[in-house]
């Protein structure tokens, strides 16, 4: 028994059983059958006229008199041969009736199903135009969502390049600023090293310059003490003078020193810095010879002061007369 999903009226999904339903193929023949009611009214029609307003009515026939028949064994048993093919008539007319009650019966019930089927049908056809709208809907959404996509990846994509721009371009710039500081750099060590130089000349110049004039020092200061006292008061004033001189400028080589110091150094400057401590502790060497000649002629200025006086005090007690005052 085939069982066949159909919508009621309702629009309610149900199951119903149908029938065996034979397909009708194209080699598949409905047997036609001889209508009843057909047969009989072309029976009756023999004798009868059409009636109507526009129709002709034929003329009545002649009456004909009524011969007397009579019955044979012949006509006995062709009479016994109608009846049978009469019942048989019928039979087969009973059977054809039921047979096409059937049918109209399965082709009511066709068409049910066949009306049916038309809601579903229609129903399908209403669902695949939702379905293909939706598709629609979805594909216009995608779309747009791709686009958007697309638009966002031309965007990243444009500010990688862009970020790539500025990247080569800070690296071109870093180089560049690299560069100039090299140059600025080699160049400032060149300048430190020249200026390094010529305060190294100027040193040992004037390191030259102190010590000539010390030697001078201390040679005038030898020659006075061999010379009279006068002499030797006018060389002490003029020494006093020099070593005041000597001190000043040794005071400047030292502030000058000190500034050059506390400008702090670069480690290109290490060298330089090293030959200003030497400087400065051969600066330290000469000052505190300073102090020593300054205290030694000190002692010579006591020493011929005291040497004046005696020689005052010994002229003046043989008779001569003195004009040196100390």
């Amino acid at each position: 028994m085939a069982t066949k999903t159909t919508r009621n009226v309702s629009g309610r999904g149900g199951v119903r059983p149908l029938g065996s339903i034979k397909h009708n193929t194209g080699n598949d023949r409905i047997p036609k059958l001889p209508s009843f009611t057909k047969s009989a009214e072309k029976s009756k029609m023999e004798n009868v006229g059409i009636h109507g307003n526009a129709m002709n009515v034929p003329p009545p026939k002649a009456k004909e008199d009524v011969k007397p028949k009579t019955q044979s064994a012949k006509s006995d048993s062709s009479s016994s041969t109608k009846s049978v093919e009469n019942m048989v008539d019928k039979k087969e007319l009973q059977e054809a009736k039921a047979r096409e009650k059937d049918l109209l019966k399965k082709i009511a019930e066709l068409q049910k199903i066949i009306e049916e089927l038309k809601e579903q049908i229609i129903e399908k056809d209403q669902t695949i135009n939702g379905l293909e709208n939706q598709l629609r809907e979805q594909e216009q959404t995608y779309k747009d969502k791709l686009d958007e996509e697309k638009q966002l990846h031309s965007n990243t994509k444009n500010s990688l390049e862009s970020l790539r721009k500025e990247l080569e371009a800070s690296k071109e710039e870093n180089k560049r600023i690299a560069k100039r500081n090299e140059e600025l750099l080699n160049k400032f060590k060149n300048e430190m090293d020249e200026k390094l130089k010529d305060i190294t000349d100027l040193k040992d110049k004037e390191l030259a310059l102190r010590d000539e004039k010390l030697n001078r020092l201390k040679k005038q200061m030898a020659d006075a003490l061999k010379g009279n006292s006068w002499e030797r008061q006018q060389q002490l004033e003029e020494l006093t003078k020099e070593l005041a001189r000597l001190q000043e400028e040794c005071d400047t080589l030292r502030m000058k020193l000190k500034s050059f110091k506390s400008k702090g150094s670069c480690p290109n400057c290490s060298d330089s810095n090293g030959k200003l401590e030497r400087l400065f502790i051969e600066c330290k060497d000469k000052d505190k010879t300073i102090k020593d000649l300054k205290i030694l002629v000190t002692k010579f200025e006591k020493q011929l002061n005291q040497q004046d006086a005696l020689l005052k005090n010994l002229g003046e007690s043989k008779g001569h007369k003195v004009n040196y005052k100390p």
